[in-house]
């Protein structure tokens, strides 16, 4: 089992693995109070394309799509001024290939880890062997990437996805228990998307113009490799880059033509929080979240975006003239604001070319929606998120406990009942706090009242800084064990993490 201190030293081993140049990995200096926690060499924006992930072909055995994916070390060309940066990747890429799934097609991934030190290693402070999880699908316990559910000295396993479940942009990352912010740094991660046959109907933009965007920031030493350091300021803030990339790539540019174009907006940074705007003011019309389409569409000049959230946005370039340049801003305040001016501020740019045929639209009403049922009777579970200070640095808890797998559950659910959970944050820190297995809704937050379609099915929502929310679910489809826990990855290792169980 990996108790803190071994995770630590894990860390540095990893970084030494991983790095080309191991002298040049970050120092583990205190950079407490700064954001982010260094700082790369100046990377010019917008000198290279986006490129978007390979999609892989399955194998067809009887009614189930088959993969084979690997995890290994590999090398990644991320901006022009860079050398090669190694990484950790399915496939050995970084981001992972994306996986198109249909919804009620089974799917069976075969994950074989081919990572240093993961195998057959006699010293005892060897990385744990490694789980995947594919966040946000609805699957039985053993294929959820539970990390006692890890890949076995046989050097792989067999996950199932039965994709029953709405049309979704899900990702799939690593587990491990107690190093998941280290590993999906290094490139740990990749895009699974579940399409349903109905959404076909509704006329949305579609194959060339349905556009995965990947964010993550990183930090970058001089030899291309990426800075990690589990220092004081990674502990409590989570690990913060000063670079943002976009499906692997600094900061690109994507030629788009004049025309309506669906773009799936993912957050798979270890930390940071994203408002995105466009340069211009111009809205987004978000039609879905991670876990489905929205009921209706909505017109928002900002989308906010915690670690692994997602939003599925619509862009319609043909009201402008070709040679427009329009950027992707992250920035919470007005547009180019003093505030708002660091290499952090600029994620991508859009530049508009020629006209382009166009038969996609926007229905005014996407997918059916119903409030789940609650009454005076529902369970009201409530959770406290706090945090305390060791000889070795800030830990996070759940309800007084840091994370350990052989931990009681925090809760037992009946199968098929709704509950409400109340997530209480008695910390000065955003916890955006993911539930595995079930898509929830919103009821409120800080005690204000929310339409729960408004905010369409979540699987991950922030608890305010010493605020608090609660969500409503209905846990069914399977009995066992899985994971709820905070989304930042840093806190989720160092203890905001639990399990809550489902019984008959």
């Amino acid at each position: 089992m990996l108790n803190r201190r071994r995770m630590l030293r894990n860390s540095a081993l990893s970084l030494a693995a991983l790095a080309l140049r191991p002298d040049r990995v970050l120092s583990q200096m205190n950079m407490a109070n700064m954001e982010p926690s260094g700082s790369s060499p100046w990377l010019t924006m917008f000198v290279d394309p986006l490129r978007i992930p390979p999609v892989l072909k399955p194998a067809l055995r009887g009614k189930a799509q088959h993969y084979y994916i690997t995890l290994r070390p590999g090398l990644a060309k991320l901006h022009r001024d860079l050398p090669p940066t190694p990484i950790w990747g399915f496939d050995g890429l970084y981001p992972g290939p994306t996986i198109k799934a249909t919804r009620g097609q089974p799917v069976v991934v075969r994950f074989e880890s081919q990572l240093q030190g993961t195998h057959g290693n006699p010293d005892p402070n060897a990385l744990m062997y490694p789980a995947v999880h594919l966040h946000g699908a609805h699957v039985a316990p053993q294929d959820d990437g539970h990390p006692g559910e890890s890949v076995t000295n046989l050097n792989f396993r067999d996950y199932n996805y039965p994709n029953n479940q709405r049309a979704a942009t899900l990702l799939y990352h690593d587990h491990t228990h107690g190093q998941t912010g280290l590993h999906v740094y290094h490139g740990l991660a990749g895009l699974y998307l579940i399409d349903d046959p109905e959404e076909d109907q509704l006329g949305l933009p579609k194959d060339d113009y349905d556009i995965p965007l990947l964010i993550q920031d990183r930090l970058f030493n001089k030899d291309g490799s990426f800075a990690y350091a589990l220092d004081n300021n990674t502990r409590e803030n989570g690990m913060l880059g000063d670079r943002i990339l976009v499906n692997g790539v600094v900061q690109p540019h994507f030629k788009v033509a004049r025309r309506k174009y669906r773009f799936r907006i993912v957050n798979a940074s270890n930390a940071r929080v994203y408002y995105l705007q466009l340069s211009n003011g111009a809205p987004f019309v978000q039609i879905g979240t991670g876990g489905a389409l929205l009921p209706k569409p909505v017109s928002k000049t900002l989308v906010e975006l915690a670690p692994f959230q997602r939003a599925d946005v619509v862009i319609d370039f043909s009201p402008y003239a070709e040679g427009t340049q329009l950027i992707l801003r992250n920035c919470s305040e007005c547009l180019w604001c003093p505030n708002c001016s660091g290499p952090t501020t600029f994620v991508m740019r859009f530049d508009v070319g020629g006209s382009a045929a166009d038969d996609s639209k926007i229905p005014n009403g996407l997918s059916d929606w119903q409030n789940l049922p609650t009454t005076a009777q529902t369970v009201t579970r409530q959770f406290i998120l706090t945090r305390k200070t060791t000889p070795t640095g800030t830990m996070w808890m759940i309800n007084g406990q840091t994370y350990e797998m052989n931990n009681a559950p925090l809760a037992r659910v009946k199968h098929g009942d709704v509950e409400k959970w109340k997530f209480v944050n008695q910390t000065g820190h955003q916890h955006p706090v993911h539930i595995h297995l079930i898509q929830f809704q919103v009821v409120d937050i800080n005690g204000v009242p929310q339409d729960p379609s408004q905010h369409g099915w979540k699987d991950v929502l922030v608890a305010p800084p010493n605020g608090h929310m609660t969500v409503v679910a209905r846990f069914k489809g399977y009995t066992g064990k899985y994971l709820f826990h905070c989304h930042n990855l840093e806190h989720e290792d160092l203890g905001m993490m639990a399990d809550f169980e489902i019984i008959p």
